[in-house]
């Protein structure tokens, strides 16, 4: 009874644990954030205020008004490209300290199990 007792507590701890990690995740890029949105949100605007001023208005010809467009587009995708790539580093970083993490705790359980041999 209590030992299973002990390892819901462990099973909880390792959901709040992850819940965790995947909030730092999501903050670095992995989800939209704010910060996603608010940059989004500016491209939109520019690319509709460049729409209306070259199509509907005609300050602008309609050629050089597509080709901004078509150059913010790049910039969006350009951006998007980096924040995935922030992103897709930081969870490598993360996987990579666990596994080091791991490993060493591999060597010290190995270490332990020799020393119990070594006793009987």
């Amino acid at each position: 009874m209590e030992r299973d007792e002990h390892l819901r507590q462990e099973l909880d701890d390792f959901k709040k644990e992850k819940e965790r990690i995947r909030n730092i995740v999501g903050e670095i890029g992995g989800k939209n954030n704010k910060q996603h949105k608010i940059v989004s949100f500016v491209f939109i605007i520019l690319i509709g205020i460049l729409l209306v001023l070259g199509v509907v208005l005609g300050k602008i010809t309609i050629f050089l008004t597509l080709e901004i467009v078509v150059v913010l587009g790049i910039f969006k995708i350009i951006w998007m490209f980096y924040e995935s790539q922030r992103a897709s580093h930081f969870q490598f970083w993360i996987l990579n300290s666990l596994e080091f993490r791991l490993n060493e705790m591999d060597r010290k359980v190995k270490r332990i199990e020799k020393m119990l041999k070594e006793k009987e």
